[in-house]
């Protein structure tokens, strides 16, 4: 039994495991005479541990992960002798993971509020640009209408001018014919006389 467990692939080379394949390159250089005795997932050899006992099913050669003893708990990151990390590494690592990505995601959310704020300011910005467009253009035609009156008004009141000019000018050219031919009948009748 221990040697089916032992030689079972079930956990053989996790793809967890690869992040940390040259982590310790010394401990893939142990061979198996210099390694501890192979040992279970971490159980106790002596006493069990939760009901298992060292000798039993959980113990024996190429468990998942080497155990060290009970006082020391695991090893940070250092795989066995074949390069196998324990699941207490491997759920660590895995937390940590999902720690950091927590922390990713929560700062993706703060850049997508920003983001969604600064698209809220741009489009309230272009409406007031195109709203101030809007009054410079109703400003310009009710300017350029006061000036068309203004110039119609200076051309009716130029040309009225003009009028009493011509009338002042017919006017006065009137009277001095009118004092010629008074000078002239005078003139004919002192001859006359």
């Amino acid at each position: 039994m221990a040697n089916r467990f032992g030689a079972s692939s079930l956990h053989q080379r996790d793809p967890r495991s690869a992040l940390f394949e040259n982590y310790n390159a010394g401990a893939s250089s142990r061979n198996a005479s210099s390694s501890p005795a192979p040992r279970g997932y971490g159980y106790n050899g002596g006493g069990g541990v939760g009901g298992y006992s060292g000798g039993g099913g959980y113990s024996g050669g190429g468990g998942y992960g080497e155990r060290e003893d009970s006082a020391q708990g695991f090893s940070s990151a250092t795989p066995n002798s074949r390069g196998q990390y324990s699941d207490a590494v491997l759920n660590e690592l895995e937390s940590q993971n999902n720690d950091q990505v927590e922390g990713i995601m929560g700062k993706v959310r703060q850049l997508k509020s920003m983001t969604i704020a600064i698209g809220d300011e741009i489009r309230e910005s272009s409406a007031l640009a195109e709203k101030m467009n809007d009054n410079f253009e109703g400003a310009r035609v009710r300017i350029r209408g006061t000036m068309n009156r203004m110039l119609i008004m200076s051309q009716k009141t130029g040309n009225a001018k003009r009028e009493r000019e011509r009338r002042v000018n017919r006017a006065d050219s009137g009277k001095k014919g009118r004092k010629k031919e008074r000078k002239k009948e005078r003139k004919k009748e002192r001859h006359n006389g």
